[in-house]
This record gives C-alpha cells, structure tokens and sequence, in this order.
C-alpha cells in the first residue's frame, strides 16, 4: 500500500468518516453537490518527467503502463484558471507539455467563471455521461471522495519516478484513497495569511510587527480609519465561501487548533463558535470596502494592489497577484502576517490534478500526469500562482522570496489544520452544509445563533 507511515495529525484523510464507496454511486453524489455551489477561489494544479517518452506507446496509461497504444485523440485536460493569479500560470503547463512532447495533440483548457464550481460541475456531468476527459484539476484529500471508483490508480507512476521520496508526506496522503495513489500534486496554497500594503501602514503609523492577535488587529484597522482615508480592511462577500474561509482563520486564531478539530470530528464547542462567528461579523460589516458583496476576491485585491486598503486576507493564490502586477515588490511595497493568533500554524491546501479512467489518449495523459509531477514544471507553475511546489528536493532558490518563506513554513511548523472551504477538511457534502449555514444565515443579516447552530449540526 502507498504512503505507509505518513499519517498522523493531518493524514489518513479519507478514512475519517463518511468515505464514499468505489462505484458509481460517487458520481451520483457528486452531481448532487455540485447542482447549486457558491461559486470558487481559482486555484488548483501541474508538473512533468522530462524523459522525453517516445511516445511509440510504450509508456502505457496512467495506470498501469502496460502495453497502451498511442491514439490520435487529443489529450483533454480541464482546468480553472480563467484570469487572476492562475491564467499565466497554466500557460506554463502548456508551453511545458508542448516543449517535452510536441507530437502530443493536447486540448488543456480553462472552464471560465467562478473557477472551481463551473469545473466541478463539468468534471461531474461528464462523468455521470461516461465521457470523461482525461485529467482535471482538483483538490484532493476528502473532496475527492466524491469521485468514487471513477479515478485511475496512478500509484506504478508514482513508484516509477520516485515520488514517493521527493514530494512533501502531507501531498501523498491527501493524494490517497483506497489504497491507490489517485491525483497528482501540484502546489500547496497557505491560507492563514493577512497581505498589507506597506505605504498605507506607514502612513497610518502601524507597525505589522505589533499584529499578533485579534485585539492588536482590531486596534490597527481602527488606527487606520481614524489616521487616514484609507480603507483598512479590503474584502469580498460575494459567494458562502469567502466568509466560511474567514470564519475559519478566525476560529482558529481565537480559539485555536484544537477547538477547530474538535468540531470537525463532531465535538465541536457551540460557545467558541458563536465568538468567532462574531468576531466574523465584525471583521466583515467594520472598516471594510462597502462594495465587498459584488467584488471577486481578485477584485478585492486589486484594492490593496492599487494602495486604496491596507490589509487583505486569502490564500496565497493572492501573491500570485502580487508577482504578476508592475511595480508591486514584496517587502518594499507589501507584506505578510500570519492571520493574528495563527502564529506557528501553517493552514494547508494543496491543488493537484486527477485522472479518470477511461480517457481517450491514455498514453498521452501519462505524459501529462508525469509532467505535473516534475519539478522544472513546478517551479514554473507555482512561481506564477503563488503557491509553493509539493516536491522536497528542489532547491529554494528556483522561487521567489515569498514561497521560500512559505516553505521554510511548511517543513518545519508544528501546526498544518486543513482548509475547510477548500476541500481538505471535510466531505463535499459537509462542505455544502457548511457553506448553506453561512448563506441562509450568515451573509447579512448575521444571526450568530442560528449560524452556530448550523454549523454544529454539519458533523454532529
């Protein structure tokens, strides 16, 4: 069996609770889950071998590599990067796949508008259709569980290149299911982040250094609407998600780790919810951009980009952002702080690409799964989004001073919660109760009662 060994806090994901068997019964589900989302973040997956496969159909498929003929059906692979921070950084997957296996015909395409829920809901109905194509971009770790028996093993791949002792023991166990490796990861995403503007702070007279709580951080955003014109918190309301992914940094900077897991394992405290479902509150409605219901969260960072706010809370996929604007350096115009109370806590996220069995060009979608896994692809894929590649033995230099901070943050914190409104905490289905909690109660008006109640009902 893949993996043995590499469970622990975080790991064995998909055997918590609620597993889905490995028939069709999956697919039946995940059309359910994905018939009225909230809409997505834009963030998911890449790599390769660079081996320069034949492609005389030797390689086989993205099981086994046993024997496959070479097809002339173009490789079909889905994505969600449409714009943002992800759409150059899936341009590097294709100049990579066309630069190692120009006599590939390959149909890698985005599925354009609110990223992931548009692409969900594709994948599913194609799926459902036994039409697949023969990779898409995914989160893995318990939303894959939603795929039943419908993904290929790609676990000979996996012993193949080696992986199994370069990429970072959190990506292999998200990576597994039944016993089988199932997607291939591409680069993890921190969320506890809080992005500033380093002009706006300055000229407020707030030092990032003093942020290290929830007080501290109410005290700066009222520094900064009192001292300036400045908006001190930029965000976006626009979809569940965004305010279940706030809600989760605040829980979990003012109630900690343990009181997070616990409600996730079904022993969750209703006191230390109903607060952090205020603190919420007042970190949505106090001190933020009053368009916030109508902006996307790339819009919403532009604010701070542009210097009209000072602070910003999202995955990382936000500094990919950052990288790609002119004149926008880290440190000299924006900066990082753990989200106030997540100190030593990296919250883990982990985009990755899934292959379904099935597909029309196996030998082709082989070559694509070891090219998601390489490491030149990589570092040229996260360098561009804003995440940190899954593969321990690249050197730190390859990336940009924010990701090598990230890094050093993944490999040697203590504390690695897993995303809940990205996919690695819960079950599809729980992630859709959770978000209805926010939506029927939680998007303005705020009834914290009704809104704990909710959400201590989802794991109970």
């Amino acid at each position: 069996m893949p993996n043995q060994g590499n469970s622990g806090r975080n790991g064995d994901y998909l055997t918590r609770r609620k597993v889905l068997g490995t028939g069709a019964a999956g697919v039946g589900v995940m059309l359910a889950g994905c018939s009225g989302g909230d809409g997505g973040d834009g963030s998911s997956g890449d790599g390769s071998s660079g081996d320069g496969s034949s492609g005389d159909g030797s390689s086989g498929d993205g099981s086994s590599g046993d024997g496959q003929e070479l097809t002339d059906n173009p490789m079909e692979a889905l994505h969600g990067w449409t714009g943002g921070d992800g759409a150059e950084a899936a341009a590097e997957i294709v100049a990579m796949y066309e630069e190692r296996y120009p006599d590939y015909e390959h149909q890698i395409e985005p599925i354009g508008g609110d990223a992931n829920e548009n692409l969900n809901a594709t994948v599913a109905r194609r799926l459902a259709n036994r039409n697949p194509p023969d990779a898409f971009a995914g989160w893995p770790g318990l939303n894959m569980t939603q795929y039943g028996g419908t993904l290929d093993s790609l676990t000979d791949i996996f012993e193949e290149k080696g992986w199994e002792d370069v990429m970072a023991p959190k990506a292999l166990d998200a990576c597994e299911m039944n016993g089988e490796y199932r997607a291939v990861p591409l680069g993890s995403h921190r969320l506890n982040n809080l992005f500033y503007n380093v002009n706006v702070l300055e000229e407020a007279g707030v030092n990032p250094d003093d942020i290290t709580d929830w007080d501290s951080f109410t005290t700066a955003r009222q520094t900064i609407a009192d001292e300036t014109d400045y908006i001190p918190v930029t965000t976006t309301s626009i979809a569940p998600w965004t305010v279940l992914q706030y809600w989760a940094q605040i829980m979990l900077g003012t109630e900690g780790q343990e009181a997070y897991e616990a409600w996730l394992a079904g022993d969750g405290d209703r006191a230390a919810i109903a607060r952090a479902l205020e603190k919420t509150q007042d970190f949505v409605e106090t001190h933020t951009n009053e368009d916030r219901a109508t902006l996307s969260f790339p819009e919403a960072n532009d604010k701070l980009i542009n210097g009209e706010a000072g602070f910003f809370t999202m995955g990382n996929w936000a500094a990919g952002m950052y990288r790609n604007a002119d004149n926008f350096e880290f440190e000299e115009d924006w900066g990082w702080l753990p989200f106030p109370g997540t100190e030593g806590m990296y919250v883990f996220h982990l985009d990755s690409f899934m292959f379904p069995q099935d597909g029309n060009a196996p030998v082709k979608a082989q070559a694509f799964a070891e090219l998601i896994g390489d490491a030149e692809l990589q570092v040229r894929f996260n360098n561009l989004k804003g995440s940190i590649p899954l593969r321990t033995d690249i050197d730190d230099s390859q990336l940009d001073d924010f990701l090598t901070m990230n890094v050093e943050h993944l490999n040697n914190h203590d504390q690695f919660p897993r995303t809940l409104a990205h996919g690695l905490a819960c079950t599809p289905e729980e992630l859709d109760e959770c978000k209805g909690a926010i939506s029927a109660n939680f998007m303005g008006p705020f009834n914290v009662d009704d809104a704990a109640d909710a959400l201590m009902a989802v794991f109970e």
